[in-house]
């Protein structure tokens, strides 16, 4: 073999280790391309919209069973979401819940305005819906709803039909559950919160409005059985329950006045939505029932105060009042107890600093704005602007005792009150607001933070076009995104 063969056979056998390198070199590039391409865009994106928590903790549970099959599952707040994200994701999971009647949540409102409105082509998405809303309101999960109709006329598909909850009825989260199964050909775990139920004493009720031409308003205190712990802003969940007049009654109907061993059962149960009876037994019959629901109250008070303070108005309905206001003004008696659990809600929490505080509400909104001023004063923060408003000076002044205090004490540094009862022409908290205009924008250049407890319809959306209207859209959408325009609203 001459030594021009020999060197050929070297050159060849380079460039065929050289050839091989570079197949090499691309295949595992194309590998990590593959495997950073799916940590950048997971299987699947969960994504929520939430104003009291319940859509983010659902939306959180959601992610975690998923994690299980795939653990490149990711999970955002709806306001962080791109066109980006909606345009590279092939598949997206949505917890949505729907605000008042039929509003996105306030952290939902950027996402409506930057991308609703916009036309994209999502041919490639596969998405389903998880709606969270409440029946008593007249467009029930219509968030949920309109999101699911923009995707579609987007051209994605639904992986299954939305599911639409009513206050987060365990049925219809099972719905939820079976269209997770048979997509992932998985079986998931019940997705449950876990509760930490609690015993509370019933103490004291006062009336708060004695003479008022509205619906009487009351101070509510329970006793806790046990050590317990919130924040200014969170929620009691109460149980509601029949009192002992409403289930005898109850039994005087059906002819059992004798069946005094199922009273503890009937107190749960809803007596005013009877299932049909046919011809079943009395005991098989109520085994049928509906459980009576939950209601939420603000917490007015702080764990310091030793008690946890409601503030309840009587609701009338054509059964009589209402589940919730009914059981703690009328039903409760001294010293019963009731079953509750707080619910965290760190979506009207204050910052612990010194920022000035303007705090916004009317009717029962007060126990919101009561207990932050409270905290406000256990924090020695006195820069705080209360605008309240109610029907009347002479009957609805709440909680004038405890505003005079902090008003002698340096921690209301300014009060504006709209009794709207009081004079020919009706005003409103918004009428305040736009009244004092320029010390509210002096307030905000200052940093300081607006908190809205209280009606959503008439004073809270009332609020929210006069900042608008004060502050400029754009202004107030920033006001939120940095979490200084919060809102606790019903």
């Amino acid at each position: 073999m001459t030594q021009a063969v020999l060197t050929i056979i070297v050159i060849l056998a380079i460039l065929l280790s050289l050839h091989l390198f570079i197949i090499v070199w691309l295949l595992w590039q194309q590998r990590y391309a593959k495997q950073k391409a799916n940590q950048d865009h997971p299987a699947y994106l969960v994504v929520y919209a939430s104003q009291s928590g319940h859509a983010e903790s659902w939306a959180k549970h959601t992610a975690e069973q998923l994690r299980l099959i795939d653990h490149h599952t990711a999970i955002r707040n709806i306001q962080e979401l791109s066109i980006t994200d909606l345009t590279q994701h092939q598949r997206i999971l949505w917890v949505v819940s729907t605000y008042g009647e039929g509003d996105a949540p306030d952290a939902a409102q950027s996402f409506v305005h930057r991308i609703l409105s916009q036309s994209l082509d999502l041919s490639h998405l596969s998405f389903a819906v998880l709606a969270l809303g409440d029946q008593r309101y007249a467009n029930f999960c219509q968030f949920g709803k309109t999101l699911e109709q923009w995707l579609l006329k987007q051209q994605a598909q639904a992986l299954f039909s939305t599911v639409c909850v009513d206050q987060l009825n365990s049925r219809d989260l099972e719905q939820w559950l079976l269209g997770l199964e048979q997509l992932t050909t998985t079986q998931f775990s019940a997705l449950s919160i876990e509760k930490e139920h609690v015993e509370l004493r019933f103490a004291h009720r006062q009336c708060l409005n004695t003479g008022s031409t509205g619906d009487a308003i009351y101070k509510i205190q329970l006793i806790p059985e046990q050590d317990l712990v919130w924040s200014s802003g969170d929620i009691l969940e109460i149980q509601c329950e029949n009192n002992t007049a409403d289930i005898q009654n109850f039994l005087v109907a059906q002819q059992q006045e004798d069946a005094v061993d199922f009273i503890p059962q009937l107190r749960r149960l809803n007596l005013r939505k009877l299932p049909p009876r046919a011809s079943l037994l009395f005991a098989e019959w109520i085994t049928q029932f509906e459980s009576l629901a939950q209601r939420e109250y603000s917490i007015a008070s702080l764990p310091e105060n030793g008690l946890i303070e409601l503030v309840v108005r009587q609701q009338q309905s054509e059964s009589g009042l209402g589940l919730g206001s009914g059981w703690l003004t009328v039903g409760l008696e001294q010293d019963q107890l009731l079953q509750a659990n707080i619910r965290h809600n760190p979506s009207f929490h204050l910052s612990h600093d010194e920022r000035p505080l303007i705090l916004i509400g009317n009717g029962t909104g007060i126990a919101g704005l009561v207990a932050h001023l409270r905290q406000r004063e256990h924090w020695g923060y006195k820069k705080n602007w209360l605008i309240f408003g109610e029907r009347q000076q002479q009957f609805d002044h709440l909680y004038q005792t405890e505003i005079r205090y902090w008003q002698q004490h340096g921690f209301l540094d300014q009060v504006d009150y709209a009794f709207s009862r009081d004079q020919a022409e009706k005003v409103y908290v918004q009428d305040c607001l736009r009244t004092q205009s320029v010390q509210l924008q002096t307030w905000i250049a200052q940093g300081a933070a607006i908190y809205v407890c209280g009606s959503l319809q008439g004073m809270a959306s009332g609020v929210d076009h006069v900042l608008k209207e004060i502050l400029g859209h754009e202004h107030v959408e920033q006001l939120k995104q940095e979490q200084r325009y919060q809102r606790d609203v019903y």
